[in-house]
């Protein structure tokens, strides 16, 4: 044999020797990547200690820390009409990809009639609720307190209403309209803080 031919021998014995190491019952999982072992979280601003104080006087605390954490940080400081601010602020984003999602579902084949009809129903009533939340926030900046607290029942008032629409068949949008109706209900009683 030549020299060139024992090299190349002595790197096939070398290769098959470790070839056992390379096959998938060595490696876990076939060489696949571990799999996530939950769904993924966006990442989250972190919650800012300011905000507890106030969120600590709603009926919806957890639901107003986590809308705040959001916004609060363009804030120096914090008081009851900043406060108010962001959760008005929170509110209108909420509303808006809420709707964002109602418009995608209206567009769903796999929706009946009814629910069609019902999604068709809310995405009008998001429309009133932030109406009325523009004539609460024009009726807090003038310090109409009665006005005020009208305007945002009726936002919640909207978000209830579309979940009527769906009486007599799923409601894909329960959840979202549950969030809306604390975040209202929160924006009211940060709001009133001010007029004390």
């Amino acid at each position: 044999m030549r020299p060139a031919g024992n090299a190349l021998l002595l790197l096939l014995a070398i290769s098959s020797a470790l070839l056992p190491l390379a096959s998938p019952h060595a490696v876990p999982d076939g060489g696949r990547p571990p799999r996530p072992t939950g769904p993924r979280k966006p990442h989250l601003p972190p919650v800012d200690p300011r905000v507890i104080p106030f969120c600590n006087q709603t009926d919806h605390p957890k639901v107003c820390i986590n809308s705040a954490r959001f916004y609060s940080h363009k804030y120096p400081a914090l008081n009851a009409t900043n406060m108010f601010d962001i959760m008005i602020h929170a509110l209108r984003d909420r509303v808006g990809v809420v709707k964002a999602r109602a418009h995608a579902l209206s567009k769903s084949q796999t929706w009946n009639k009814n629910v069609l009809d019902g999604i068709g129903d809310c995405l009008a009533f998001y429309d009133e609720a932030l109406d009325d939340v523009n004539e609460g926030v024009r009726a807090f900046a003038t310090r109409d307190q009665g006005t005020f607290e009208t305007r945002l029942s009726s936002v919640i008032t909207m978000f209830s209403t579309c979940d009527d629409a769906f009486m007599e068949s799923l409601n894909p949008l329960a959840k979202q309209n549950g969030r809306l109706m604390n975040m209202a209900s929160n924006c009211i009683a940060i709001g009133q803080l001010s007029f004390k």
